[in-house]
């Protein structure tokens, strides 16, 4: 319970720290200052108001969710196969929405008629980030998969979408692969104040009911055939949170692109200091990569003229940190 308090207490800190990095210059303490001030109807700056309000608001926010939802993602793929380098890309989603995003940036090909532009990005990602795990799932059905069958047939079915992708953009104009490319590393640039409500609701209704399901996630651990004297099924309860898997992070990613790392980074450094039970588990990985994600933007906010991918900055420093997470990891936390 110290570990989750003391983790969402730095992720609302770094909320509002944040609000003072950026392109535009102004100072923490002002942009926490302008940030009440819309709050209360008190705006005495429009400039100011704009940049807080409107751009960096809305970009905390997303970060907020977006590491909360890919960590518990992650957290959950783990259990479910009991391996510790699952993560939600595993199963090929990141290359199924990564497909999506380059159909519509380098062809403006929308899946949907009714959507252009950016909206049929990320309607194009949503959905075809769902088409491995419906692959696998029907490839279940016919013939029944081990855990292990499972991760590489979603491997196999992310090298499919990443090779279509791949002779897509060795095709296409440099602009458009530039674009395609910032998509593919992860970005919360484009996040606005539309994009929350949806990405709020599908997280918060898919994190509860996962964490409703921990006792029956707990029993997991166990083993397929031990979880049957516990009077469960264990195909059964893969299934169903490997689909809320899915669907929470499609609905991150399809926003903001293939943000690394923290599905895999997240629950481990959680799992070190709560232990593997998923009452505890699933909310400290969701404050962890909340507080995670907060810090890295801030980081890219601030690197280059332009500043970099939030992408970039998860991957550069989840990378030595899974490695000195191998080292410090306890066998006993996968028993």
């Amino acid at each position: 319970m110290l570990f989750i308090a003391m983790f969402i207490a730095m992720a609302i800190a770094m909320f509002f720290v944040t609000l003072g990095f950026g392109v535009y210059r102004i100072t923490v303490p002002e942009a926490i200052s302008v940030f009440f001030d819309h709050i209360t109807g008190n705006v005495t700056d429009v400039r100011d108001d704009y940049y807080v309000w409107d751009i960096r608001t809305p970009r905390a926010i997303g970060a907020l969710i977006i590491g909360a939802g890919l960590s518990v993602a992650g957290a959950i793929m783990q259990n479910d196969f009991k391996n510790p380098l699952a993560d939600p890309y595993t199963m090929g989603i990141s290359s199924g929405a990564f497909l999506g995003a380059t159909l519509s940036i380098v062809f403006g090909f929308s899946i949907l008629p009714m959507f252009d532009g950016i909206n049929a990005t990320v309607v194009n990602s949503f959905i075809l980030s769902l088409v491995p795990m419906t692959i696998i799932l029907v490839v279940t059905r016919i013939r029944k998969l081990s855990p292990a069958a499972m991760i590489l047939t979603g491997i196999a079915v992310m090298f499919l979408f990443s090779s279509i992708t791949q002779i897509i953009m060795v095709i296409s104009p440099s602009e458009d692969m530039a674009s395609a490319y910032e998509w593919r590393v992860g970005s919360l640039s484009s996040m606005t104040w539309e994009c929350i409500p949806i990405m709020a609701a599908v997280a918060a209704i898919i994190i509860t009911i996962l964490y409703f399901l921990s006792d029956k996630l707990n029993v997991m651990y166990a083993g397929d055939r031990a979880v049957q004297t516990f009077g469960e099924k264990a195909d059964v309860i893969r299934i169903i949170t490997l689909i809320l898997v899915s669907l929470l992070t499609a609905a991150m990613i399809c926003y903001t692109g293939t943000i690394g790392f923290i599905g895999l980074v997240g629950p481990h450094v959680a799992r070190i200091f709560v232990g593997s039970n998923n009452r505890y588990l699933i909310p400290a990985s969701a404050a962890f990569g909340s507080a995670f994600v907060l810090l890295a933007d801030t980081i890219a906010k601030i690197s280059g003229t332009n500043g970099l991918p939030v992408g970039v900055i998860c991957s550069m420093i989840g990378g030595p940190m899974f490695i000195w997470i191998l080292i410090r990891q306890r066998k006993s936390a996968w028993m």
